[in-house]
């Protein structure tokens, strides 16, 4: 029988073994007191002593805090751990991710711990889909050039309302590359402002709200051939890293931006900046990189008609509220043994 969980106060059992172990939730994600003072609430009602992280974003502090407690926790939410903090961790369950990417976890060896759960989080959707829409407004209005005429005081007017750097988004067509949250966030938003919207997903049968057509993984160069802007909305993976490269930058119409809102490793930096170069593509907003951060002298930094933003698209006022949310909600379910949301598929990777 698969492992039951018996919650009495201040013990953690396990069953079908005739022992119980103190049962911990370790948080390594920087809450508010408000924030946290909830979860230890619900933690306290399934008998689990909370550690909540203190360190903020003082990265030594946080590690060290992880380094001590980590043999001794069920539960731990946070976003990443070494191979050799989860290899102390033989009392954790369950890993509550706090953001949508877990591909630092999925880097691990997790081959000894079948059982163990991931759950990540959906909740920075709606911000990052908000930032996507802002790049496509941004690179189809050549904003990025007439901020740059603003901070040099240069009154610069075209002198024909048709400038072909002044384009409508009506009637253009949005490419998605991944149909998760994220993507159908983004998908909402392309439709109030009139888009034609296509996705390519490995999944072609579900999940096509928002979607004019569905390409599936094998057909992907065809739609980025029809793609004014493509928005890479993937998981980093084994199978998505550096996938998009050289022959994906060929199928894209010389007039189209790429947009990155996902992982830096999932396309060929190189290839991307020789599109650049060479007019293959007409512009880019990056909102991830490889590496990260960006380097100082990479050319990207002062490209014409490329926007570069330091991974922040899926920030927002109340995320710790969300996630904290989120969090509490899973809680009470794997007290109760209900299905946890947001369950990570292990052998997809996300």
């Amino acid at each position: 029988m698969p492992f039951a969980f018996c919650l009495l106060p201040f013990a953690f059992c396990l069953l079908p073994f005739a022992f119980c172990l103190p049962a911990m939730l370790l948080s390594s994600y920087p809450l508010s007191p408000a924030n946290n003072e909830r979860i230890a609430g619900v933690a306290g009602l399934l008998g689990l002593r909370f550690v909540p992280s203190l360190h903020g974003e003082e990265r030594d502090a946080v590690i060290a805090q992880i380094d001590e407690h980590v043999a001794e926790a069920t539960i731990y939410l946070g976003g990443s751990l070494s191979q050799q903090q989860l290899d102390q961790a033989e009392e954790l369950r369950w890993i509550q991710v706090p953001w949508a990417g877990v591909n630092r976890l999925m880097a691990l060896d997790l081959s000894a711990r079948p059982d163990l759960l991931l759950t990540n989080s959906p909740v920075m959707a709606d911000a990052v889909a908000d930032q996507t829409l802002a790049y496509l407004l941004m690179l189809n209005r050549s904003l990025p050039q007439q901020i740059v005429h603003q901070t040099k005081s240069e009154w610069v007017r075209y002198r024909t309302v048709e400038h072909p750097d002044r384009r409508r988004l009506r009637g253009m067509t949005l490419g998605i590359l991944g149909y998760g949250s994220i993507g159908r966030a983004i998908a909402a938003r392309a439709r109030a402002f009139g888009m034609r919207i296509v996705a390519c997903k490995n999944r072609v049968d579900d999940g096509v709200e928002w979607l004019d057509r569905v390409y599936p993984a094998d057909e992907r160069d065809a739609m980025l051939a029809e793609s004014d802007f493509v928005v890479i909305a993937l998981p980093l993976t084994d199978e998505t890293r550096r996938s998009f490269a050289r022959r994906a930058f060929r199928a894209m119409k010389p007039t189209a931006c790429l947009v990155n809102i996902a992982r830096g490793a999932i396309v060929d930096q190189g290839a991307l900046v020789a599109a650049l170069e060479s007019g293959e593509i007409a512009g880019a907003a990056l909102d991830a990189h490889d590496p990260e951060p960006l380097p100082v002298d990479s050319v990207l930094w002062k490209m014409p008609g490329v926007i570069v933003t330091p991974h922040s698209s899926g920030g927002f006022v109340g995320f710790g509220d969300e996630v904290a949310t989120l969090f509490c909600e899973n809680l009470r379910r794997f007290g109760q043994g209900d299905p946890l949301l947001n369950r990570v598929d292990r052998e997809r990777g996300y």
